[in-house]
């Protein structure tokens, strides 16, 4: 009975603050998202140790650095607005995202489509990766497999949300025959891959990531090897005007004439490779608050203590 009181006052909360969040101008939602999310860095101490961890690797230097207390603060204020315009995004018409999205990359996005084998995104949580999705899925539908929320009101509402848009979020039970059926409707494919210890309840290779072992999902690579499908990295970068830029990387293509193991390992290292220029150019945009990097106990030699 509590958890259901708790959902709902859950539920009712979002949609209560959403119904606000959507009437006020932004110039005065964008301060208060930023000082709540300046609050959420100082109160929520667990959630402020584990980004500073994470940036610390980006940065190449020692977690008390104040250069990485800098970014991961960042962090938190800009994932706070992200937050405020989700509860925005149903508001949104095809004009207001032409408006506020611009794509660096449409040439790898048509060259990939021309294929008609669809085209696998593989991203981060990351600058507004909901409006950029959105923008994209104006010309070429979007699939993304996304968990599902405990709260079964408040996601259905999300869910609806992103329909509108054009967006289809599957669960990922049972979501790799629906997202090869989008595939070979020449429909696209995206897929979160900062999944940290997450990661693990999937199939997964270890691949250097900002120079330490970190484990991926092969999810990408295998529906591209099923799929004939390209792969694009991309991420969608907030300006300082609070409009967005996506970037689209040149496609990845997988061998399916090589050995299986071998190509899913380079492919997937490929799509690291492509991550890490992305978050490089904006590290404070990349919203990782659990832990990336997990610690791999290396076997221990015969003999030894």
């Amino acid at each position: 009975m509590r958890l259901r009181l708790a959902y709902g006052l859950a539920y009712w909360l979002w949609r209560i603050t959403a119904a606000l969040v959507q009437r006020l101008p932004q110039s005065v939602v964008y301060p208060v998202a930023s000082a709540l999310g300046e609050a959420a860095y100082l109160g929520w101490g667990a959630k402020r140790r584990i980004a500073n961890e994470n940036f610390a690797r980006v940065l190449g230097r020692p977690a008390d650095d104040p250069k990485v207390a800098t970014v991961s603060r960042r962090s938190f204020r800009n994932f706070a607005k992200y937050v405020v315009e989700i509860m925005r995004f149903p508001r949104l018409r095809p004009g207001d995202l032409e408006r506020l999205v611009s794509v660096d990359g449409w040439e790898h996005l048509r060259e990939a489509t021309k294929l008609g084998r669809g085209l696998i995104f593989a991203s981060i949580h990351f600058g507004n990766f909901e409006i950029g999705g959105a923008r994209i899925a104006d010309e070429i539908p979007l699939n993304v497999i996304a968990d599902d929320l405990s709260n079964q009101r408040l996601m259905d509402l999300l869910v609806g949300n992103r329909a509108h848009k054009n967006i289809n979020i599957h669960s990922p039970s049972g979501a790799a025959r629906k997202v090869l059926q989008a595939l070979r409707r020449n429909e696209m494919v995206g897929l979160m891959m900062d999944l940290g210890p997450r990661a693990l309840a999937f199939d997964t290779v270890r691949t250097e990531f900002f120079g330490e072992p970190a484990m991926f999902p092969t999810v990408a690579a295998n529906l591209a090897r099923v799929s004939g499908a390209p792969i694009v990295v991309a991420a969608v970068v907030r300006q300082r005007d609070n409009t967005f830029r996506g970037i689209a990387l040149p496609p990845i293509f997988v061998d399916r004439t090589q050995q299986a193991a071998g190509e899913t390992l380079r492919v997937t290292e490929a799509i690291a490779r492509g991550l890490e220029e992305l978050i490089r150019r904006c590290p404070e945009q990349w919203y990782i608050f659990r832990p990336m990097w997990t610690k791999i106990a290396e076997p221990q030699l015969a003999g030894t203590t």
